[in-house]
């Protein structure tokens, strides 16, 4: 798993530190020949073995029931349960980073003369959280579908309810990418019908 990631991650944060991607830029990456389909329940797999990078993040006592919460609700929303008793098909662990990020604004007017101070451009400092949400094939122990966010982070990290308003944000357009799951989706209506 910490391939994948390491392999996948550095053009992100290139492509973030150069200013040229959207406010809150996400995406995600299926294993090839998945059927998402054959996956009904979900659980929490074991703690990732990265710890949080930032103290601000550990030492957030709302932070990991925040990202659980935001998780759970996105994933029965796609049509996946909770595992009760049984084992799980999919085993579902997060990843969270914050890097420091520098940015260097673009000129408005590329071609025009400059003098002195004019020509100078500051280069702003900032951190950026990373959101990396992963769904392992409990059977197999592959990563079948990993999906991420990055955000800039300001001074939120202070404010409670802007983490979690963040957190929610993220991990509903992460899952946004998940490819649709038919079979569980009926298979939710059904049990709401009955």
């Amino acid at each position: 798993m910490r391939g994948v990631l390491t392999a996948l991650l550095p053009a992100a944060f290139a492509a973030a530190a150069a200013g040229c991607l959207p406010l809150m830029p996400v995406s995600s990456h299926i294993e090839a020949g998945i059927d998402l389909t054959r996956y009904e329940t979900y659980a929490w797999g074991p703690a990732d073995a990265l710890p949080l990078s930032d103290p601000r993040l550990r030492e957030n006592a709302f932070f990991v029931d925040d990202v659980h919460g935001a998780i759970d609700r996105g994933l029965q929303r796609r049509g996946l349960r909770p595992a009760d008793s049984d084992p799980a098909d999919v085993l579902v662990h997060y990843h969270a980073a914050v890097d420091r990020r520098l940015e260097v604004p673009a000129r408005h007017e590329p071609f025009s003369d400059c003098v002195g101070d004019e020509c100078s451009r500051n280069v702003v400092g900032y951190d950026a959280g990373t959101l990396v949400i992963d769904l392992v094939d409990a059977r197999t122990q592959r990563t079948v579908w990993r999906g991420w966010a990055e955000h800039r982070l300001e001074d939120m990290l202070d404010d409670p309810r802007a983490v979690r308003r963040r957190i929610d944000d993220a991990v509903r357009r992460i899952l946004d990418t998940l490819p649709p799951i038919p079979m569980a989706r009926s298979r939710v209506g059904t049990e709401a019908e009955q």
